[in-house]
């Protein structure tokens, strides 16, 4: 691992490992959303496997705390599904006569989900989130914003990206070729902040970029899991070109590309890439939309720091083809913990599908255990009791449902202790205990 790289990542490990410490010793995580509670434990658990063999177990134990309690957790996905599209959904009016190339963005940094679009004649729609985190609603769309000067394509596709690691929202738009076959890069700096952009001039196929053939549409992601931003882009008869970035956090460099890498196969005509962790197993899988509207899949079978992918799968999880051009766009926009999908249309429109999977939580460990739930099932009060009589020393715990949330969260501090359950729903939870560099885990039924 890079030297810069690990130090960043070792600061995020301690500061989030702080983070979670603080929010369960002070009672807030159970006041998280169930995607934000995901989105911890993910990244925690991603930090923790690429850091842990630096560390030794005391220092682990010291950085984790009480946090260790979510290592090795599993958000496992019981049911990956997509719900029927639906058409220009959350007040959405598309604003072009062709082509929608939709890239969601927090541009102002307000905590949801705004939304960009790419059109015919190389313009850019915004369309403003004046909804929630959990229920967006889009404004009317301005052509342009924020400074943006439209490069001269037939079609723009858009990216962001905080390149410069400054902390904001940096634009990129791929365009389609007019002269020969080369389609290009224009970069558009954010000079403004994370909460109010403002774009800088273009500059066209900068930090060593070459242009693509035919199109240019950009996808940015680490795939290396070297801490910084990788680009994948989709170009003509379907081939998948990526430039490794080969720079630094704060200075990126794109090596020559490479095409249809990792077992990548072409897509049909032309295919517009997607990334996205879609099962939660912490590597990036990709999602190729097509020419003629379907939707290709390749499952990551690899790792976060060497993606290798399976043979692609066509249509999965229910999605079915949109109305020529499939141009995809993942984000959660209910917050419920899982990505859903916009896909831009040949015509303009949008199709929403929403992710409709069903997450569980953590199973009862099978062997040993240290502690026992009585009575069970219970009804308004469960003790929890340690069969170990010589162990003082606290141990936190969590109570999950079924989804994987969190509905209670501690220290034991005694032998026996009394929990109120009459303000948990009848069903089946999950009491959850670490013990220095072990988990131990009971079911708990409540009547």
């Amino acid at each position: 691992m890079k030297t810069n790289s690990f130090n960043r990542q070792e600061r995020q490990f301690r500061n989030l490992a702080s983070r979670v410490n603080h929010l369960v010793l002070s009672g807030e995580w159970t006041k998280l959303s169930v995607s934000g509670r995901n989105k911890i434990i993910l990244k925690l658990n991603s930090l923790y496997r690429r850091l842990r063999l630096y560390f030794s177990q005391a220092e682990l134990k010291k950085i984790l705390a009480a946090a260790a309690i979510f290592i090795g957790f599993p958000i496992a996905v019981l049911s990956q599904s997509f719900a029927p599209p639906h058409l220009n959904p959350f007040g959405l009016e598309p604003d072009s006569v062709t082509v929608a190339s939709p890239v969601f963005a927090d541009i102002d940094n307000d905590k949801d989900f705004d939304l960009f679009s790419g059109n015919y004649g190389g313009d850019m729609q915004f369309y403003e989130n004046t909804g929630t985190f959990t229920a967006p609603l889009f404004a009317l769309p301005q052509q342009n914003p924020f400074g943006i000067n439209p490069p001269d394509t037939y079609i723009a596709f858009p990216a962001f990206a905080d390149i410069d690691h400054d902390g904001d929202l940096d634009l990129f738009i791929g365009d389609v070729y007019l002269r020969e076959y080369g389609a290009n890069f224009h970069f558009f700096e954010n000079t403004g902040t994370d909460a109010a952009p403002a774009f800088a001039a273009p500059q066209v196929n900068p930090f060593g970029l070459t242009p693509a053939y035919l199109f240019a549409m950009p996808e940015f992601a680490d795939i290396d899991n070297d801490g910084d931003l990788d680009l994948f882009v989709g170009e003509g008869y379907g081939n998948m070109k990526f430039y490794e970035n080969t720079g630094v956090d704060t200075l990126a460099n794109f090596a020559a590309p490479m095409q249809n890498p990792f077992g990548i196969t072409p897509a049909d005509t032309f295919g517009s890439p997607a990334l996205v962790d879609i099962d939660h197993d912490g590597d990036l899988d990709l999602f190729v939309g097509e020419y003629y509207g379907d939707m290709l899949y390749f499952e990551n079978t690899g790792s976060a720091n060497s993606p290798v992918f399976a043979p692609l799968v066509t249509n999965p999880f229910g999605l079915v083809p949109t109305n020529d051009y499939n141009l995809p766009a993942f984000a959660d926009l209910d917050d419920d913990g899982d990505e859903d999908l916009l896909v831009g249309e040949y015509y303009g429109s949008f199709q929403y599908f929403q992710n409709t999977e069903i997450n569980i939580g953590i199973n009862e460990n099978p062997g040993e255990s240290i502690f026992d739930l009585y009575p069970n099932p219970a009804a308004d009060e469960v003790y929890l009791s340690l069969k170990d009589h010589n162990h003082i020393k606290p141990m936190g715990f969590v109570i999950y449902d079924q989804q994987g949330r969190a509905v209670e969260t501690g220290y034991v501090t005694s032998q026996l202790m009394k929990f109120e359950t009459g303000n948990l729903a009848p069903g089946l939870y999950f009491v959850r205990l670490v013990r220095e560099d072990k988990v131990f885990t009971r079911k708990l039924i409540i009547i």
